[in-house]
């Protein structure tokens, strides 16, 4: 029979030993590493309050590599690329973060917001959602995901978070632009005129209000109101294009064709890849007899972009 040599007590303590002082190096290489990745955070929010993006976004690289489950750090180095303009990149970290924590509400928030002014609703939608539902009283998330709601065509449920927004707060200028948008998108023209009118109390000096207001006139048909509105939204901003091409669109269904060409020319001069006000000046030229030239201008809308002028072309000019 073969031999065997028991382990003894010293042997057995040798071993457990070992272990333990493993156990104590690593603890320490990790503590170590928490510290580094912290100092390496705290370094670049320094920087980041400073204005100093790329020193902070370096600095948050090498807190992520060295802990890449620090999900705060994913978040701010986030909001220093938004910053910077590197939107994609700023979005990417804000997907980062709350995967690694769902609880994250000021990602969501965050990000749909971003997505919001991408032009990208459906997106946008998906983040203020989360946003809304960990902060319920947050009134940020609601009216941005009412601004989502409504680019969607999901007017009733973005009614319900202006509303609620406006419940809130009774002086929201973003909040009543936005319901008379959604109202007047649903044909509500005398709600939408109430929302544009109680946003021009709140402040009288933005044209946005002036500008809704005198759309939803011209909608029903209520051409004087409506140039009335569009004239006081120059008086506040005599560079709005906005104005102009609005205030043009009504004088041309009164017939005033003169006044519409005048109107969609200061457009143009204001913004000169305008198409919308090269098309309609375009036709009006056309409609007063002068159709060398208002067929120059709906080709020019056209090769703009805008395919609409392209139907228009054919119609008025024959080609």
């Amino acid at each position: 029979m073969k031999y065997v040599q028991p382990t003894t007590k010293r042997q057995t303590m040798s071993i457990s030993m070992k272990s333990i002082l493993t156990t104590i190096f690593i603890c320490l290489s990790m503590t170590s590493i928490a510290q580094e990745s912290a100092q390496y955070f705290n370094s670049a929010i320094t920087k980041a309050q400073s204005g100093d993006m790329p020193g902070a976004i370096t600095d948050f690289d090498k807190c992520i590599s060295l802990d890449p489950t620090y999900s705060d750090a994913f978040y701010w180095r986030g909001v220093a690329k938004a910053a910077i303009g590197q939107t994609t990149a700023a979005l990417a970290d804000f997907e980062k973060c709350t995967s690694l924590d769902p609880d994250n509400a000021q990602a969501y928030l965050t990000a749909g917001n971003l997505y919001n002014q991408q032009g990208n609703p459906k997106a946008a939608l998906a983040n203020l959602n989360p946003a809304v539902q960990l902060l319920p009283s947050n009134m940020e998330a609601r009216l941005n995901r009412g601004k989502a709601q409504t680019n969607l065509g999901m007017h009733e449920a973005a009614i319900k978070d202006y509303t609620t927004v406006l419940e809130a707060d009774r002086s929201n200028f973003d909040a009543y632009i936005n319901r008379g948008i959604s109202y007047r998108q649903m044909e509500n023209l005398d709600k939408a005129i109430e929302d544009f009118s109680a946003a021009i109390r709140v402040n009288k000096m933005s044209s946005e209000g002036y500008i809704n207001r005198g759309i939803a006139y011209r909608l029903k048909g209520e051409f004087e109101n409506a140039i009335a509105d569009y004239t006081q939204a120059i008086v506040v901003d005599p560079n709005s294009s906005d104005a102009f091409y609005n205030r043009g669109i009504a004088y041309s269904k009164r017939d005033q064709h003169q006044d519409a060409i005048r109107d969609f020319s200061k457009a143009i001069s204001i913004n000169p890849d305008d198409a919308d006000s090269y098309m309609n000046r375009g036709i009006e030229k056309v409609i007063i007899g002068k159709k060398d030239d208002g067929c120059a201008d709906i080709v020019k809308a056209a090769n703009l972009g805008l395919l609409v002028a392209i139907d228009e072309r054919n119609k008025f000019c024959g080609f």
